[in-house]
Formats: structure tokens, C-alpha cells, sequence
């Protein structure tokens, strides 16, 4: 089942660098999913590219009859969760937004709607909302989301933190200095924005190979080695507001800090109630950013947190 999952995704995409983005998983993971799907049927289902892949005959045989019969399934599983009685709250984000942002959060929901049950659903994949029956969703993109519900929750800025457990190389008194130092580095799916490689060419500085510092390919992991003091790493608002606050991490203040895209929230039910107040108390609980000015070209947020936040 889990390679005919991904023949849907790359039959609907074409692509398997798309259907990589889309689970969150690598593109030599679905070329070998793929691979072993074909060995198991006896067939070749794609024709392989220098740069693109096409469905073959058999290919677009097999996608006529899985892709109709995997949202059937999707849909009856659907269609008997909603007749079970239980009227859920189905809520999406991603792992790192869910534990380091929202989870904390949500005692205060549950305290001020006892009657509203939830189902958070945490994936760094792009679910399908409607195949997956998802109510709310929380995705992190540099455009709108095509909803006819969506609103712009936050704005992640990203800038160096540290513990104070690390044990720097240097004064750290400006970016040349992080050169010398360890960083931990984010690779897999990450665009350029979240990495130190962007973050030196903005510094117009020649980056150091990631071989020289701590490689990490989830976010939560790099955050996690970071407040253990095994490097500096680049993070920010709004994910590691909490760390800052109790200090196990501080921001390096006078480096470059920069905005990147934002946490949308994408409200898919047809002004359902229990969704109108989930959505009305997420975005009274967030906190909202002040610029207070610049330093050295770096502009300091100032975080004036909501009655809500816990």
C-alpha cells in the first residue's frame, strides 16, 4: 500500500522531486519505492529522463484503476469517521511548529472550550485537506495557500541562537567569527532561506562547508542540538520564543537577522463553529512582533505577548 500511495503521488505529479517535497521524504526514496513496485507487478511504470520522468503504457493502465480506488478508500474512511458521532476538530501543522508552538498552547484552548475535542494531525508532508478530511490547517509558505479561507497567522524572522552550554571558538562579536565556529546545519527538504549558506552569502561571505559543522535533517533535532550546545544554529521567531525567554538559547544580537515566509491559516469547513473559535482564539494567542529599530543595520523584534499565551 505505501508504494501504490506514492505511484498516486507520482502519477498525479510527473515528478519525483515534487512527490519527495510533498511526503517529506528524499527523492532516492521514492525512485526506489518505485522501483520496487515495478520489480513486484513485472513492469515498467515510468520512463526515466535526464531531468524528467513519463508515465509508460502500463504506467497510466495502473494509475486509471489505484488513483480512483485510493480516494475511494480515503473517502469511505471518511465518510465513517463523520457518521461514527464524533465530531472532531481535525487540525494540521508541522512538527516543529506543533511542539514548539502550538502544543504549549493548547491547555488554554482546552480550558476555555472543554466541549470542542481535537485530532492534531502533526506532518512535514503536504496533505491532501479534503482527501484527509483536515479542518484546519497551519502550512508554511512563501505564498498564499489556494483556499478561500486563509489568513496570515505569522512571519518567521530567523537569526543565530546559541546555548549557553556552547563553548565558542571566538569573541562572536560579528559573522566572520562564525567561521570558526561550529554551526549545525539543516539539510533534506529545507529551501535556501533556512540554511547558513544563504545566511553568509547575505553577509557577502563565502560559506564553510556543512562537512565542518553538525548536520541535521529535521528542524526539532537541529533546535534540540543546538540547546544541548553542540553548535550555533539558525533559527528564530516565532519557534524558539519559549528557549529565549528561559534562556536556553540567546539570540547572537547585532548579526544579520531576515524574514522569511509565513504560517498561514487555512480554515477548509463552511464556517463551522468549533472551527470559527479554534481559528478566532489561534490568532488572539499569538503574540505580535515590534520593530523598536535598527542596530547596525539589524532590526531587534520585541515580543508583547497576548492575554493567552501560557
Amino acid at each position: 500500500m505505501p508504494h501504490l500511495i506514492t505511484f498516486e503521488a507520482a502519477s498525479r505529479n510527473i515528478n519525483f522531486t515534487r512527490v519527495a517535497e510533498e511526503f517529506g521524504v528524499t527523492r532516492v526514496s521514492v525512485s526506489r519505492q518505485i522501483a520496487e513496485l515495478e520489480e513486484t507487478i513485472g513492469v515498467r511504470l515510468f520512463h526515466r529522463g535526464h531531468r524528467k520522468v513519463s508515465l509508460t503504457m502500463a504506467g497510466h493502465a495502473l494509475a486509471s484503476e489505484v488513483c480512483p480506488a485510493l480516494h475511494q478508500i480515503a473517502g469511505a474512511m471518511q465518510s465513517v469517521a463523520a457518521s461514527s458521532g464524533e465530531a472532531r476538530l481535525c487540525v494540521t501543522a508541522t512538527a516543529a511548529f506543533a511542539t514548539y508552538w502550538l502544543i504549549p498552547r493548547l491547555v488554554d484552548f482546552t480550558n476555555r472550550y472543554p466541549e470542542i475535542e481535537l485530532n492534531l494531525v502533526v506532518s512535514d508532508r503536504m496533505l491532501d485537506l479534503d482527501t484527509e478530511g483536515v479542518d484546519i490547517a497551519i502550512r508554511y509558505s512563501d505564498r498564499p495557500p489556494q483556499w478561500k479561507n486563509v489568513t496570515k497567522l505569522l512571519q518567521e524572522r530567523v537569526f543565530p541562537v546559541v546555548s549557553p552550554k556552547y563553548r565558542a571558538r571566538t569573541s562572536l562579536a560579528g559573522p566572520e567569527d562564525l567561521l570558526s565556529e561550529n554551526l549545525i546545519h539543516l539539510s533534506g527538504i529545507y529551501r535556501p532561506g533556512a540554511r547558513w549558506s544563504n545566511w553568509f552569502r547575505l553577509n557577502n561571505l563565502l560559506p564553510p562547508p556543512e562537512s565542518s559543522g553538525v548536520v541535521m535533517n529535521t528542524y526539532i533535532n537541529m533546535l534540540q542540538a543546538a540547546i544541548a550546545g553542540h553548535g550555533i544554529a539558525l533559527a528564530g521567531y516565532p519557534l524558539v520564543d519559549s528557549y529565549l525567554a528561559d534562556g536556553s538559547l540567546r539570540k547572537l544580537n547585532g548579526f544579520l537577522e531576515y524574514d522569511r515566509d509565513f504560517f498561514f491559516l487555512i480554515d477548509t469547513t463552511n464556517h463551522r463553529e468549533d472551527a470559527r473559535c479554534f481559528c478566532e482564539w489561534l490568532l488572539a494567542a499569538k503574540p505580535e512582533p515590534r520593530v523598536s529599530g535598527p542596530d547596525h543595520g539589524v532590526h531587534e523584534i520585541e515580543i508583547r505577548q497576548s492575554s493567552l499565551k501560557q
